[in-house]
């Protein structure tokens, strides 16, 4: 991942004049790809039946707990099965720009003034970085669709609407995952409910498409015990993909935390 570390620059120069010299820098983050991957194993009267398409679904079920597993790399560096960190890999929650949520008084922008705190670290330190948009925590809609100034008009709506997605937030973009938090499989709450930041300075990929394959043939170890699929009736499905991050600047993203973190 290529990251610049300084632009060129022009100059003001007359006809004829000498044009001026400008430096350009440069460094190169790599990415190291990881494996996700998971099985879930139900018997075969189970999928033959598929009540309410209930077999059916698994695979989208397989797909949603890999993206749920991207997000929480690229935020939180864990591991959903364990909770556990993973060696060597840059992420979001690494930043050092904190703003607590609440910090800001109510006659001096409340929730609002969180946010733009947040901003503020960003826009206004020596990088060049923008503020493009925010990663949240569902449950700080909420508190953002109840959130009004003194005289108690809604501060980020026009008027109070819970059907609102509330997808622009002070005029930037907001996406909601439950990853924001940290809280995903076993991995725990952190306690943070949003990052914004410049998201352009995340790269990821897939270095092989996701795979899907069922076996009802497989041998497998299953909470220490050695089971056979075929002698037991039973049907495995395996999801797998190599996936990579890079992160150009952690500190290009502000992290907002609940009171008490």
């Amino acid at each position: 991942m290529p990251v610049n570390t300084q632009k060129p620059e022009v100059g003001v120069v007359g006809e004829g004049q000498e044009k001026p010299v400008s430096n350009v820098g440069g460094k190169f983050k790599m990415f190291k790809p990881v494996k996700l991957a998971t099985i879930v194993v139900v018997s075969e009267a189970f999928a033959r039946a598929n009540v309410g398409g209930t077999y059916s679904r698994l695979s989208d079920d397989l797909a949603d707990a890999v993206a749920r597993g991207v997000d929480l790399l690229t935020l939180h560096g864990r591991s959903p099965i364990d909770g556990t960190r993973v060696p060597d890999k840059e992420y979001i929650d690494q930043t050092s720009n904190r703003v607590v949520l609440g910090s800001t008084p109510r006659d001096e922008g409340g929730i609002a003034g969180d946010f733009i705190a947040g901003y503020e670290l960003i826009v206004n330190d020596e990088s060049s970085d923008d503020f493009t948009g925010f990663a949240m925590d569902k449950r700080l809609r909420p508190r953002l669709m109840g959130a009004t100034d003194v005289q108690g008009r809604p501060l980020l709506q026009t008027t109070a609407n819970l059907a609102d997605p509330l997808d622009v937030v002070l005029g930037l973009p907001a996406a909601y995952a439950r990853a924001v938090s940290g809280r995903v499989g076993a991995s725990p709450d952190t306690s943070v409910r949003a990052y914004g930041g410049d998201w352009t300075q995340v790269r990821y990929g897939f270095a092989e498409e996701m795979t899907l394959r069922v076996s009802t043939e497989a041998t497998l170890m299953i909470d220490g015990e050695v089971v056979s699929l075929w002698q037991r009736n039973l049907v495995g499905l395996l999801i797998e993909c190599w996936f990579a991050w890079a992160i150009g600047d952690v500190n290009a993203f502000a992290a907002y935390e609940m009171p008490g973190s």
